[in-house]
């Protein structure tokens, strides 16, 4: 069953040993979980695809509609969604994230009436955090989610006690050891998901003969 955010902040709760939120606050524990969130994110994103109606001829497009966006990675343009593979009229262009616009380079520009086809990389969410209703990352990759977290968790708990006078030096110092290692073993994990979302490396097949239909 896919996580929620009470049942993520309980894991880490138990890996800092904190079940009772005396030392760090669920408004805490949401933070580090927006960190890690976004660190698998760029790992393992979520992929969509959407259409975008163009209403002005231009090669800007207005992508301010497409939430949660991280990347674009292809467009078609135009699209027939009555006729959707013939043909696939992909076309170059240029991502602007903070600007939401995305800038056609090839020679065709986009006419009022047409329909951009987009493949883009979104950001993952959990059911509870920041208003989202699902949660969308495997189960499997929800204990490294709540290992970054809390690792994310303790280094922030490590700065703030690193300020403090009246601290015990040591106590902030194996704080900072712990989350530092924390967090190296969860990028550890998060290289490995972004290898396995990869899939198997494509191998193309050799042509067959033209005589026998056998591989040459």
């Amino acid at each position: 069953m896919p996580t929620t955010l009470t049942a993520l902040r309980d894991r880490i709760e138990t890996i800092l040993a904190d079940t009772s939120n005396e030392i760090w606050t669920t408004t805490d524990l949401d933070e580090a979980i927006r960190r890690a969130l976004h660190a698998y994110s760029a790992a393992n994103p979520r992929k969509h695809i959407t259409t975008l109606t163009i209403t002005t001829e231009s090669r800007e497009i207005n992508t301010s509609s497409i939430t949660d966006i991280i990347a674009i990675e292809e467009i078609w343009l135009p699209y027939d969604s009555t006729n959707p593979l013939e043909p696939i009229n992909r076309r170059a262009f240029r991502y602007w994230k903070d600007a939401n616009i995305a800038y056609i380079l090839s020679h065709y520009i986009p006419q009022p009436g047409d329909i951009a086809r987009i493949f883009y990389a979104a950001l993952h969410t959990i059911n509870g955090l920041d208003s989202a209703t699902s949660t969308t990352l495997p189960d499997e990759h929800t204990s490294t989610l709540a290992l970054g977290a809390a690792g994310y968790a303790a280094a922030t708990r490590a700065l703030d006690l690193a300020e403090q006078i009246s601290i015990d030096r040591q106590v902030t110092d194996r704080l900072t050891t712990w989350a530092h290692t924390t967090l190296q073993r969860f990028h550890a994990e998060l290289h490995t998901i972004a290898i396995l979302a990869q899939g198997p490396a494509h191998v193309p097949l050799p042509p067959l003969d033209k005589h026998d239909q056998t591989w040459t």
